[in-house]
C-alpha cells in the first residue's frame, strides 16, 4: 500500500523546515513553536479562566501557564494517534461503508483530512456537538464543490469515532497499567458506555479500535498474489472427410482347367479292320479358366466419435509483492524483548 505524504507548511515559522515527520509515513508532526500557537486556542482560554480569580495580573499569569499546559496537551493529542494506523484502518474499512459504494478511497480523502484538522476543537466532544461547526467549515473549503456535505458527513464521522475510541484506549492503558485486554474488556465496555461517544458509537463498533490502540499493536502487512482464471479460446479443430486415391494390388486365387493325359500299356491283342487314314479319330475337350474382373463396393471401415475433455495442468504466475517488516531503533540504554 502506497503511503501518502502530507504537504509541507505553506508558511514557515521558526524553527524552519519539516514538521517533525512521522518515521513511518513521513506525515508532519509539530514544532515547539507550533505547539505554542496551538496553545493559544485551548491553553489561553482555560488558563485565563483559572487566573481570573486573581484579577488582571492573575489572568495574564494564568493564561501563560495555561498556554504551556495546553500546548503540551495539544501536542499529545495531535501525535497520540499514529497517522499510519489510522489511515490503514480507514482504508481497510472503507469498502464496508454504505457511502463508499461506487467510489474510491481517494474521493473521500479530503473529508478524512478535514476531520483530522479539526482535532483541536473537536477532541473529546461527541460528534453531534461538533457537526454544525464541521459543516460550516467544510462548505468553505475547495473540496465542497466536488463532495457535498451530505456525502462528506459519514466519512468525517468515521474519523471522529476512530479518534474517540483511540483516545479512550490510550487513557485506559494508563489507568489499568496495561493489563491484558481480555482481562479488562468488561470493565472497558462499562466505561465506554458511560462516555459521551457511546450514544453514536456502540461498544461493538468501537471494540476493535480500542483493542488495537490499547495493546499498541502495529499490524505488519504483506501483499500476496491473487490469481484468477478465465476461460479463453485456445484454438479450434476442424474435422472433415477427404477422398484420397491410391493404387492397390491384391492377390486373388483363380482356377483354370488343364488336360490330363494318362497312358496305360495295352494287352497287344490284334484288332479288326486295320488302321484308318490320318486324323480319322479326334477328341476336342473344352478347357475353362477363371478371369479376374475388378469392381468396387463401398463399405464402412471405421466410425469416429468427436468430443471434448478437460485436462489438468499447471502454469506459473509471477509478480512483485511488498511486505512490511518491523524496524526497531533504540535510543539510550534500553532493553527490548521481542516475543513471537
Amino acid at each position: 500500500m502506497a503511503m501518502r505524504k502530507d504537504p509541507e507548511k505553506s508558511v514557515d515559522v521558526p524553527p524552519t523546515g519539516s514538521r517533525n515527520p512521522d518515521p513511518i509515513t513521513d506525515a508532519p508532526g509539530s514544532h515547539p513553536v507550533e505547539t505554542g500557537i496551538g496553545a493559544a486556542v485551548g491553553g489561553l482560554a482555560s488558563g485565563a479562566a483559572i487566573g481570573s480569580v486573581a484579577g488582571p495580573v492573575g489572568t495574564a499569569i494564568g493564561a501563560a501557564v495555561g498556554a504551556i499546559a495546553g500546548g503540551y496537551a495539544g501536542k499529545g493529542v495531535g501525535e497520540l494517534i499514529d497517522p499510519t494506523t489510522e489511515d490503514n484502518w480507514l482504508r481497510e474499512n472503507f469498502h464496508s461503508r454504505d457511502y463508499a459504494k461506487g467510489s474510491s478511497y481517494e474521493t473521500y480523502q479530503p473529508a478524512y483530512d478535514y476531520a483530522r484538522s479539526c482535532e483541536a476543537t473537536c477532541a473529546d466532544r461527541p460528534y453531534e456537538e461538533v457537526e454544525s461547526d464541521l459543516r460550516a467549515g467544510w462548505d468553505k473549503t475547495e473540496h465542497a464543490a466536488n463532495l457535498s456535505w451530505d456525502q462528506a458527513r459519514p466519512a468525517m464521522k468515521d474519523v471522529h469515532h476512530y479518534r474517540a475510541a483511540n483516545r479512550f484506549a490510550t487513557e485506559s492503558a494508563d489507568r489499568y497499567e496495561s493489563r491484558p485486554f481480555a482481562e479488562i474488556e468488561k470493565d472497558l465496555r462499562a466505561s465506554w458506555d458511560k462516555t459521551k461517544h457511546a450514544a453514536s458509537m456502540s461498544w461493538d463498533k468501537a471494540k476493535d479500535v480500542v483493542r488495537d490502540a490499547y495493546e499498541r499493536t502495529i499490524p505488519l502487512r504483506e501483499e500476496r498474489l491473487k490469481v484468477t482464471k478465465r476461460p479463453v479460446e485456445a484454438g479450434s479443430v476442424d474435422i472433415r472427410k477427404e477422398v484420397i486415391t491410391e493404387d492397390k494390388t491384391i492377390t486373388v486365387p483363380v482356377e483354370r482347367e488343364e488336360i490330363v493325359i494318362e497312358r496305360h500299356a495295352a494287352s497287344g491283342q490284334a484288332v479288326q479292320g486295320g488302321m484308318k487314314g490320318a486324323g480319322a479319330e479326334e477328341i476336342r475337350v473344352p478347357l475353362r479358366k477363371e478371369e479376374v474382373e475388378i469392381g468396387k463396393e463401398t463399405v464402412v471401415t471405421e466410425e469416429v466419435s468427436v468430443g471434448k475433455r478437460t485436462v489438468h495442468g499447471t502454469e506459473k504466475a509471477s509478480g512483485t509483492v511488498r511486505k512490511e517488516e518491523l524496524k526497531v531503533d533504540k535510543h539510550g540504554d534500553v532493553d527490548i524483548k521481542d516475543r513471537r
